[in-house]
């Protein structure tokens, strides 16, 4: 069954698109609208059963509203910044969400550390860190294509 997004999530969107044809496009990327996009869905998600995001949808609204000011203050800037990684933490956190590229870096560590072991073991470091980083790049970049698959991608 597909769940109809609330009236909420259709006024922030509208709010967000309103704010991509006011605002620069330098603008745009600095405020993150396309991906917040993608966090307003998660908190329309896990909003009607958790009592953080409810908290948080309002928290969001009210900075969406800042947003719109000319210019933007310095303090309704960082409060918009402050909400949107709590936001961020919290979906991470309890809803066990995974942001872009999470995998992939996690991975990509793990594979390089892996491979200096293997380049040691086979005395081609070069070797052993090229495998590692490939190996480590494919994992997460099937981790992360998975967890959006499922749902879990912010």
């Amino acid at each position: 069954m597909i769940k109809q997004p609330s009236d909420w999530y259709q006024a922030s969107i509208e709010t967000v698109t309103n704010l991509e044809t006011t605002l620069s496009p330098k603008e745009v990327k600095k405020y993150r609208l396309k991906w917040l996009e993608t966090v307003l869905y998660q908190m329309d998600n896990f909003g009607q059963n958790c009592e953080d995001c409810s908290m948080f949808r309002h928290a969001l609204t009210a900075c969406l509203k800042t947003l719109g000011n000319k210019p933007v203050a310095k303090t309704d800037e960082e409060s918009y910044f402050n909400t949107l990684n709590g936001v961020v933490i919290h979906l991470q956190s309890k809803h066990k969400l995974t942001p872009p590229g999470e995998n992939i870096g996690i991975w990509l560590a793990l594979g390089l550390a892996l491979g200096a072991g293997l380049g040691f073991v086979l005395s081609n470091m070069a070797t052993g860190i090229a495998i590692g980083l490939v190996t480590g790049l494919v994992i997460g970049a099937i981790l992360d294509i998975a967890a959006r698959k499922q749902g879990r991608g912010i």
